[in-house]
């Protein structure tokens, strides 16, 4: 008899079974649409078989476990995909910004208001005594100031932007962690009640889809459920414990934004959040310095320090009178040229030891020193106590550094040097990124005399030149050759742009070198000129704030050329007198850059940076659409395996109905057949 409620038994486990599948199969089409959800399935397994006596009684079915079908290795891949997605987004947008902006080419751009300025002057040529064209020139000047004035406002603002969603991205990755932290709370309590929360499994997965989004991230599942997230080789959640990302200048007196590590110790560590929405905003902004004077983010570098040496040896004597007669001439020279400039001067050579002094921007008191030098009768040299004089300046940050030698003598006088003190003497140049040309007979240019090395062993290391000064009879035109040639070189390291995943930053450099020398150059050759009323030319551009080099959003038009007869047209109070007009207006087609091995004019330069930019954005475009389709594919195949299929829902559901029906139809049969012993069979 006992037996016999063994199979009822049997069957009351299969309906129990089939009902728990049914619901699961329910809960699956309820949750069709919702984002992350992963359908679930009733593991049955036949229930332990019992022993009584001698017999062995099947007990039917039992649900195992309510499994979660999901694949590891597809959510890995996706997130890869998703990564690397949300990096060429944020590039590609900025970009598609930046091209906003510049608006080229159409007709407001930048290159036209640039032609109409160059077009102006050529019309100034044409008739230099017009009032009515150098009013011409004032509005198109002014034109230009407005337009680069208004482009630095919106790459400010752009920049300012950009800056901000970084720190909006980073509370939200906060916001994350936070909630997979508290999700692994819930889950090891679940697990630990031997429950599997497969729903919260989904939610942190889901939570985990969009982390990686923003950041490179490593997900370990550990034994107990939780899930551990590292980034950058350091823990944002271990187990129920969640570590801030916080937003921190990046650099002193910066206002950018960077990623740091808060520990929990209160110790603020950099972090590498490798790729992701964060990096790709970090490169579209510049991963560079935000203070207003960073050269990082684009202020023209036109700072030049300059020390002039002097050999007051006997030998130098004829020398030292020729610089004397143009010293004034050199640094009026600097001046014009619009270069951030510092005077230092070294004097060596002779019985006195080495002097040094730094005269700053005070160019009346460094003339008159030079003035005051006087030959010794002793001959020969030191050249090593001079590299120690200037290598031991106080030199600002970032600013060139120039090192003028005049003398008549080798390296080191009668003395041969020989090729390790000469290499060694590069080298300390070197590390000190000091650029030295030499003025000397063309004798020691390339021969140091008995078998020693020329000066050319020091100038062509350190990037410097060589000039004649002894057999030079203009020596003017060689001191103006001499300010040329350090202009040369500080609009070369301007526009030698290192190649960078930066945007904007490198965008701003760019356009800022451009501006600057545009500017500086239109600026030297009015000075040179004559107004109307035959003075002396002044400067036709200006900076604004006048502490900072001119630049876009820091440039505007002379004041004093609101009255119209100040512009210089002329070299020479000469009716006609058109030379400085044409010299202006020939400065657009004139090769005044030289950058990244490129040798260009102004207009050139530009139309390069507006092919880089379209450059840039077609390939984060392509990066962007090819990572899309990955990250489609990838997410096609993890939904191929976790996804809820009607068809497939419909055929358990049937499934289960018939299985629970033919349970329901066994325990009927069982309980007419044990109803039938009971009343019938055992009836007298």
């Amino acid at each position: 008899m006992s037996i016999s409620f063994f199979g009822f038994d049997t069957a009351v486990s299969g309906l129990t079974a089939n009902q728990k599948a049914l619901e699961v199969t329910g809960h699956n089409v309820a949750n069709l649409a919702t984002p992350g959800f992963s359908r679930q399935s009733a593991v049955m397994v036949s229930a332990a078989t019992r022993r009584y006596g001698n017999w062995y009684v099947e007990m039917g079915t039992d649900v195992q476990q309510i499994r979660q079908i999901r694949h590891i290795f597809s959510d890995n891949i996706y997130r890869t995909e998703v990564n690397k997605l949300g990096y060429w987004e944020s590039r590609s947008k900025a970009i598609v910004d930046l091209q906003s902006i510049f608006g080229e080419p159409i007709e407001e751009g930048f290159q036209v208001v640039l032609n109409n300025f160059w077009d102006s002057f050529q019309e100034l040529s044409k008739a230099p005594e017009s009032l009515t064209v150098r009013a011409l020139v004032k509005q198109r000047a002014d034109s230009l100031a407005q337009y680069l004035n208004r482009l630095g406002t919106q790459l400010n603002k752009l920049q300012a932007d950009i800056n901000n969603e970084i720190k909006v991205r980073i509370d939200e990755v906060n916001e994350i962690t936070k909630k997979i932290a508290a999700l692994n709370v819930k889950i090891m309590s679940a697990e630990a009640a031997g429950n599997l929360p497969n729903d919260y499994y989904d939610q942190r997965n889901e939570l985990c889809d969009r982390l990686a989004r923003l950041v490179k991230i490593e997900t370990w599942e550990t034994s107990d459920g939780s899930m551990d997230i590292i980034v950058g080789g350091y823990f944002l959640v271990s187990k129920g414990e969640q570590t801030d990302l916080i937003a921190v200048p990046n650099k002193d007196l910066s206002q950018f934004y960077t990623p740091m590590l808060k520990t929990r110790s209160g110790d603020i560590i950099p972090i590498d959040v490798g790729q992701g929405v964060i990096k790709g905003l970090l490169e579209a902004r510049g991963e560079v310095s935000g203070a207003e004077d960073s050269y990082e983010n684009g202020l023209p570098n036109t700072t030049s320090d300059i020390t002039i040496a002097v050999d007051l040896s006997a030998s130098n004597s004829a020398n030292l009178d020729k610089i004397k007669a143009q010293i004034s001439a050199f640094v009026n020279d600097i001046k014009n040229r619009g270069l951030d400039y510092n005077f230092r001067l070294v004097t060596f050579g002779g019985s006195a030891a080495v002097s040094s002094a730094n005269y700053g921007k005070d160019t009346g008191s460094l003339i008159s020193a030079v003035m005051a030098l006087t030959a010794d009768t002793v001959s020969g040299n030191n050249f090593g106590d001079v590299i120690d004089a200037v290598e031991n300046y106080n030199y600002k940050e970032d600013v060139n550094k120039y090192l003028l030698v005049f003398t008549n003598e080798s390296i080191n006088g009668d003395t041969v040097t020989d090729e390790a003190d000469i290499a060694e003497y590069a080298k300390r140049f070197t590390k000190s990124g000091i650029t030295v040309s030499v003025a000397t007979s063309s004798v020691y240019h390339y021969d140091g005399g008995s078998g020693g090395k020329g000066w050319n062993a020091i100038t062509e290391k350190t990037g410097g030149s060589l000039y004649d000064i002894t057999n030079e009879t203009d020596v003017e035109r060689l001191i103006i050759k001499m300010s040329s040639d350090i202009n040369s070189d500080v609009n070369k390291k301007m526009t030698t742009i290192p190649d960078s995943l930066n945007i904007i930053s490198t965008v701003r450099k760019q356009i800022n070198a451009l501006i600057n020398i545009m500017a500086r150059e239109v600026n030297y050759l009015h000075l040179s000129g004559k107004t109307l009323r035959g003075d002396d030319g002044g400067l036709f551009f200006e900076a604004i704030e006048s502490t900072l080099p001119i630049s876009i959003g820091n440039i505007k038009v002379s004041d004093a050329l609101k009255d119209l007869n100040n512009i210089a047209a002329s070299t020479e109070d000469a009716n006609g007198d058109n030379r400085i007009a044409l010299a202006i207006a020939g400065l657009r087609n004139k090769s005044l850059i030289t950058g990244n091995n490129k040798v260009l004019s102004l207009d050139t330069y530009y139309q390069n940076i507006i092919l880089e930019i379209g450059n840039k954005g077609y390939e984060a475009a392509n990066m962007q659409s090819s990572y899309e389709n990955l990250v489609n594919q990838a997410d096609a195949n993890r939904q191929s395996v976790m996804g809820v299929s009607l068809d497939e829902e419909m055929t358990n559901m049937i499934k289960f109905k018939y299985a629970y029906n033919a349970n329901a139809r066994v325990i009927e049969v069982v309980n007419d057949m044990l109803e039938t012993i009971m009343y019938r069979m055992g009836a007298k």
